[in-house]
């Protein structure tokens, strides 16, 4: 059967077909040979790998310096996440509530300006910011802060589609029968945007554990992120052992983005099931 994707590109298919195919190549290749070098039991980074090894891996898992960057982009990634998520859904909804279209203009371009930012100067400016204050000199919140910042304008951005796609008619039915915001909030719009707020956590959370130059300029002496951890020792020796690492952190990826949109599919489809049982059950004429 004929698609109608495949119906609108009529005769460019072919082409459209060997340019996703050539894109697809650039993507998997390079990862393909960066688990091979992983492999490999010489000394130095070689593709073909020198016979079959996971002594690299071994020595990542249980090189403390290592485990401990992991452990600390963990949880400063998850603080981040979960600001940039509280934040991102908060400016999403409450963008509904503003009554002026300027306003709503001037307020979303205000939460999407971190992504037009350079990283450099963004990164440069916290420090200069985090240098005036006491608090903060020093201190690892200054990351947090900074990345949460960062991963902001994503959850923004996929929370707003979210919000768009709620029925307007539903705030304007509960406030009819009596319901007051915090309970619209808390039993409408918050159950219909999780899978949007999940989604968003989910990008927010990839860019802000793979982030590096504001960890260059913010993080204290002697505390490294992983990808901080990486360049280091890209810097010293380009060994398997750095090879191994970068696999093992895009399996973990590769895991979590395999994982979230199949529980986030199950929840959608849970709650769908539930309206539609709701709908059987309910009799004529009565409006929840």
């Amino acid at each position: 059967m004929t698609t109608t994707v495949a119906r609108s590109l009529g005769a460019w298919r072919f082409p459209v077909i060997v340019v996703a195919l050539l894109a697809s190549l650039l993507l998997i290749v390079p990862f393909l040979i960066l688990v091979s070098t992983s492999w490999t039991e010489g000394s130095f980074i070689l593709f073909p790998p020198d016979g079959f090894s996971l002594q690299w891996y071994e020595k990542v898992l249980g090189n403390r310096r290592w485990m401990n960057a992991f452990t600390f982009s963990l949880w400063e990634s998850a603080a981040a996440t979960l600001i940039a998520t509280v934040l991102g859904t908060l400016g999403a909804v409450g963008l509904t509530r503003v009554r002026r279209r300027a306003a709503q203009r001037w307020i979303r371009t205000l939460f999407i300006v971190p992504i037009a930012l350079p990283p450099i100067a963004y990164a440069v400016g916290l420090y200069g910011a985090g240098s005036e204050f006491s608090f903060l000199r020093g201190s690892v919140l200054t990351l947090v802060l900074g990345h949460a910042l960062l991963a902001l304008p994503y959850v923004f951005v996929i929370v707003s589609g979210g919000v768009a796609r709620i029925d307007p008619a539903l705030r304007p039915a509960a406030w009819t029968l009596g319901a007051r915001w915090p309970l619209v909030l808390w039993k409408i719009e918050l159950p219909a945007l999780l899978p949007y707020i999940l989604s968003g956590a989910l990008f927010a959370f990839i860019v802000v554990f793979d982030e590096v130059v504001l960890a260059v300029f913010l993080l204290p002496p002697g505390v490294q992120t992983l990808p901080l951890k990486m360049l280091s020792a890209a810097s010293e020796a380009f060994s398997p052992e750095l090879t191994a690492a970068s696999t093992l952190v895009s399996v973990l990826a590769i895991v979590v983005l395999a994982i979230v949109p199949l529980v986030i599919g199950r929840g959608t489809r849970r709650a769908g099931a539930r309206r539609a049982r709701a709908a059987a059950v309910r009799p004529e004429g009565v409006i929840e």
